[in-house]
């Protein structure tokens, strides 16, 4: 007769493998062969096991979604960066809203809304009073989550004359210079931050795109809208705006809205190289799910060590750049490089191209770029030019890259 450790390890094997006919088969041979004793005992740590394997089990079956609103087709961009940046969470699914189905019973299959970047006051507008309304009303009283993402942090202030959700006790000031320019600005988490985002506790200064977001200001004395983050770039480098408006205002906001959470994004993580995840990651912080760790292919809050804020001189410089990718084969590599290096904003729609170029070690370049640039929107370009490519080196070199970036995203890591 086998001992009752050895047969309890075979019945959880078979549970575990769900090959439920032979769970009962063991079962029986338990009861048939052992003492009353020893069957009380075991059932006792089968129901203790039992439980620990459901807990696990609905940890695992976390699924988060998110709808991303689109306000009839602008700024495409953004919206596939959000995008692009929930999929790094394998919980994570979403997709594109508009308007008119945030006023139907179809939005109530998301747990968020995402607002993203381009343009505040058309993005209310699109909204309407009444979307405007739903949103808070879904908020509120139905535990929706919101996050706001530059023009998305705009609407969702309390900022006076201007069309808002109201659900952050900020304000947006200096509206009328609000073209006050871009760049990889320098921001730094407080201890709240990092409670959400520990990867980054030990990081000083950190960097991420900044365009033109809002400079937010408390709206009132008792203001419960939690700061996690502190924007150290001075940004105005367009002509007549003026200084020291952007730095040592809030870069991240977080707030509980009766039944729902939000949170609000100054600046533009989803599309800064190695820090995209802070979008998924405050997606479990909203929805109060467990945090999932992600890989280091896209923990990367070291890849930028500098701030890089377009003045004229990097204009020219980024223009040079971009001049460079229409010139010789060493021009066009050394255009890649620099694209990546400057932390170029428009660099998103420059590099793909470049895997269509005449010059297999052009392609490679572009290849390894857009892994550097984590553009996994750009999968399908790239699987495309490998199938493509006739210099079996390049090739290699091109699935290599083509491997790191699929990695990035969730549903493709088990």
């Amino acid at each position: 007769m086998r001992p009752l450790k050895y047969q309890i390890t075979k019945l959880f094997l078979c549970y575990e493998k769900k090959e439920f006919n032979f769970v009962a088969l063991q079962f029986y041979k338990i009861i048939k062969q052992q003492t009353m004793k020893r069957i009380v005992l075991f059932l006792i740590v089968t129901i203790i096991i039992s439980v620990a394997c459901k807990r696990v089990e609905r940890k695992s079956d976390v699924n988060i979604k998110v709808g991303v609103f689109d306000k009839n087709g602008d700024s495409p961009w953004c919206i596939i960066d959000a995008m692009e940046a929930l999929k790094i969470d394998k919980a994570i699914s979403c997709e594109v809203v508009r308007a008119s189905q945030i006023m139907t019973d179809d939005i109530l299959k998301f747990d968020i809304l995402l607002f993203p970047g381009g343009g505040g006051r058309s993005e209310t507008r699109s909204l309407g009073e009444q979307g405007i309304k739903r949103v808070q009303h879904l908020v509120k009283s139905n535990g929706m989550g919101v996050i706001g993402i530059c023009a998305g942090a705009y609407i969702m202030s309390s900022t006076p004359n201007y069309p808002n959700l109201g659900l952050i006790d900020y304000k947006a000031i200096n509206i009328e210079h609000d073209h006050r320019g871009h760049g990889l600005a320098r921001f730094s988490l407080n201890e709240a931050g990092k409670k959400i985002y520990p990867e980054l506790k030990s990081q000083d200064i950190l960097f991420c795109q900044y365009y033109e977001g809002p400079v937010l200001v408390p709206a009132k004395e008792k203001n419960t809208t939690v700061s996690l983050a502190t924007m150290l770039s001075d940004v105005h480098t367009v002509k007549g705006t003026p200084a020291n408006m952007t730095n040592n205002k809030p870069f991240i906001v977080t707030d509980s809205v009766g039944k729902g959470r939000v949170a609000a994004f100054v600046g533009h993580p989803e599309c800064t190289p190695g820090m995209r995840w802070l979008i998924p990651r405050m997606a479990r912080w909203i929805t109060r799910n467990k945090f999932a760790e992600y890989p280091k292919s896209v923990v990367r809050p070291d890849f930028y060590q500098r701030e890089i804020l377009f003045d004229s001189i990097n204009q020219h410089l980024q223009n040079k750049y971009l001049r460079m990718l229409s010139g010789s084969k060493n021009e066009k590599i050394e255009g890649i490089k620099g694209v990546v290096k400057l932390a170029c904003w428009s660099g998103k729609k420059w590099i793909p191209g470049m895997l269509r170029d005449n010059d297999t070690h052009v392609r490679v370049a572009a290849s390894k770029a857009l892994v550097l640039l984590e553009r996994t929107d750009a999968i399908p370009d790239l699987s495309i030019a490998v199938q493509e490519e006739s210099n079996s080196e390049s090739k290699t070199k091109m699935q290599q890259n083509l491997d790191l970036l699929t990695r990035m995203l969730g549903k493709s890591r088990k």
